[in-house]
């Protein structure tokens, strides 16, 4: 008997260290103090706030027994709601109190699933809707989620709802659960689905459409056709016609559409009526009060263009875009008013909110060429409340300080060009030579559309180079002051100039410098790029570059040596140290030339979210002489191949690539590690 009652005892404590700990807790509200016992540490906070919720629904009306009751009634429908399913509340009025008894029971979790009857969606897909609202419970397990009922129960109606959306109008879902829970506190169900016959959409009409929509109308009425046919479908087909009315200036248009539906499935032939009204033309804009004088300003000269035109979205949108380029604006919003009495005229609303004008920033780094970096930056948005830009930078490495001011007019005269004037000091001091370089640049800018940008340029500045070390020949001129101008386009098509995954885009760049002051310099400079972006699968992705640098009316020699053309890189030919393709001094000075070319191709494959690994080839040259063409170039190829990862964040990726360098020559390395941001091209 004593070894039975040991074993008893020993059991008893066992399932004590099993069982969850109880705590009672107390809650308090005018006249009323509830206590409320046995409740499990994870619901303490929950009825907590509920219990203080009804008591101040309760107001100031005393305690007693029909307030008692109602407790008891709501806390039980709470732990019902989350996974008690046999709770019960008890309750007394004490002195001064009113006491509420928990006993939970044993908390179920949802058992087996089976799907019977269904035979047109994968059981795993129905299961991701069936579990859908149980999973998204705060405190559910997703290996063994919580049984709520009320949440299978609508788990089920998505269920049918997903059937229906499939084209099976008249699909039915019931729910079966298990009588009662196994031995494991798992409640099994059955879902007994009648799918019915299938709807599909058959032949299409739109009437009443502008002639100038045809094509974009033909295109949905191809895209629709054979697709299982819904309610909810049909209406956003309405939406769609109506929009695309609206995006193009028919701004009161509506569709309707008018079919006969049968019970025995099958397709649906359909005719969608579009009522366009007439189109609408800005005639002004307006704008909230709101702004600043400098907001204001920014904005008449940036939607200026739209005034007198006929109302298109797509253009609305460029413009509305190139006021956010300003970073004058956190929040914009435009919205087209009708003019009374001329339904053909309408005013262009912009509201929005400023962002803060003036920033103050610090930055430390390392950049592989330049070294460990620090700096501070100013910046001012809207700079005597005229809209202009201010900006300022100091910064220090180990290649020496740098530092700039510069000024930005955003609406140049009232138009929609943008000047931008600058003022820099640098000295470099990174190599076999010290070099120190005032410089100053004005910038006439104007963004077209989208994609496509332009823009001229002048300059000019005095530099002065020396050197222990490096020849004449290698250094170039010493004491040199340049004139320059020149101009620069770039056409953008890719989705995104931050994180490119589809697209192209190609730009220019010409310069023509001259002699100041008999210092025997003179060049014309040409850059080429062109880059494309295609996505391959969902995960893969393929891109390409080809990159061309020359300098034409000088041999590398006469050049100073920072005017000179350089290749390898984190950027160009990955197997080479920045600059580092081409002839190098005995002390390991690029000594750069007259035309560089570049051109990679790459793989990129998405491991997990924002982490990609990459594989790639490069390919390059440079030649030193003199060049007579902005095509020319060496065909003396210097070639790497090479992986590498990327580290997606807001502002670029992070990049790790190392290239391999397939023909080393004497005094070159087998390749190079680059660590940098941004991607390559």
């Amino acid at each position: 008997m004593k070894h039975s009652r040991h074993t008893f005892l020993t059991a008893v404590a066992l399932l004590g260290m099993l069982a969850p700990l109880l705590h009672a807790f107390e809650v308090t509200y005018g006249q009323s103090r509830v206590v409320v016992d046995n409740v499990e540490e994870g619901e303490l906070d929950h009825l907590r706030d509920m219990l203080t919720d009804q008591l101040t629904l309760n107001g100031s009306a005393p305690p007693g027994e029909p307030l008692a009751d109602d407790l008891a009634f709501f806390t039980r429908q709470h732990l019902i709601k989350q996974g008690w399913p046999d709770a019960q509340v008890e309750w007394k009025l004490e002195r001064g109190l009113m006491r509420l008894i928990v006993n939970s029971g044993p908390r179920i979790h949802v058992g087996d699933v089976t799907f019977r009857g269904n035979s047109v969606l994968p059981p795993d897909e129905l299961r991701q809707y069936l579990m859908k609202p149980t999973l998204e419970r705060p405190d559910t397990v997703s290996k063994r989620p919580y049984w709520v009922e009320a949440d299978v129960q609508q788990g089920a109606e998505l269920v049918q709802r997903r059937l229906r959306a499939e084209g099976y109008l008249q699909a039915k879902v019931v729910l079966i659960p298990d009588p009662q829970p196994g031995t494991d506190m798992r409640r099994g169900l059955t879902l007994d689905i009648t799918p019915g016959p299938k709807f599909l959409f058959g032949g299409l009409a739109v009437e009443g459409h502008p002639l100038e929509l045809d094509k974009q109308v033909r295109e949905l009425i191809i895209e629709t056709r054979g697709s299982p046919f819904n309610e909810a479908r049909v209406q956003r087909i309405e939406q769609r016609l109506s929009s695309l009315c609206v995006k193009h200036g028919w701004l009161h248009a509506t569709a309707t559409s008018e079919y006969t539906l049968h019970q025995g499935g099958g397709t649906i032939n359909m005719v969608f009526h579009v009522k366009s009204g007439v189109r609408v033309r800005i005639v002004s804009v307006s704008l909230h009060p709101a702004f600043s004088r400098g907001a204001q300003r920014v904005l008449h000269a940036r939607f200026k263009p739209l005034q007198g035109q006929i109302y298109e979205s797509a253009e609305s949108d460029f413009y509305f875009r190139r006021a956010l380029d300003t970073g004058m604006f956190a929040l914009l919003d435009t919205e087209v008013l009708p003019v009374a009495g001329d339904p053909t005229a309408g005013v262009l609303r912009i509201t929005g909110e400023e962002t803060q004008p003036i920033t103050l920033g610090f930055e430390v780094g390392f950049d592989t060429f330049l070294g460990g970096l620090a700096g501070v930056t100013y910046k001012n948005t809207n700079w005597r409340d005229r809209g202009d830009t201010l900006a300022a930078e100091l910064s220090y490495s180990t290649a020496g300080p740098r530092g700039f001011v510069s000024h930005t007019n955003p609406a140049f005269w009232g138009t929609s060009y943008a000047t931008t004037s600058r003022l820099a000091l640098e000295q470099f001091n990174r190599f076999e030579y010290n070099r120190i370089t005032s410089a100053v640049n004005l910038e006439l800018t104007k963004r077209v559309s989208i994609p496509f940008s332009f823009g001229f340029f002048v300059g000019g500045s005095n530099s002065t180079v020396e050197s222990m070390t490096l020849t004449p020949r290698q250094l170039g001129p010493t004491d040199y002051s340049l004139a320059s101008i020149g101009g620069n386009f770039i056409l953008d098509k890719r989705d995104s100039p931050v994180l490119p995954r589809k697209g192209w885009f190609l730009s220019g760049r010409l310069e023509s410098t001259t002699v100041v002051g008999g210092s025997g310099v003179s060049y014309l400079r040409t850059d080429l790029r062109a880059a494309l972006y295609q996505p391959l699968t969902k995960k893969f992705r393929f891109a390409a570059v080809a990159d061309l640098a020359t300098v034409q009316g000088a041999t590398a020699e006469e050049l100073p040596i920072d005017s000179r053309v350089f290749n390898g890189g984190p950027n160009s030919v990955r197997s080479f140290a920045q600059r580092e393709l081409g002839p190098i001094s005995g002390g390991g000075t690029p000594l750069g030339g007259t035309s560089a070319f570049y051109a990679s191709a790459e793989f990129s494959y998405k491991i997990m979210p924002n982490l990609e690994l990459a594989v790639f080839t490069d390919v390059g040259s440079l030649e030193s002489g003199p060049v007579s063409s902005p095509l020319a170039y060496s065909a003396d190829f210097r070639y790497a191949v090479g992986a590498g990862l990327r580290y997606h964040l807001p502002f670029g990726p992070i990049r790790i690539d190392y290239g391999h360098n397939l023909s080393p020559r004497a005094g070159e390395g087998s390749g190079m590690l680059h660590v940098t941001v941004g991607f390559a091209f």
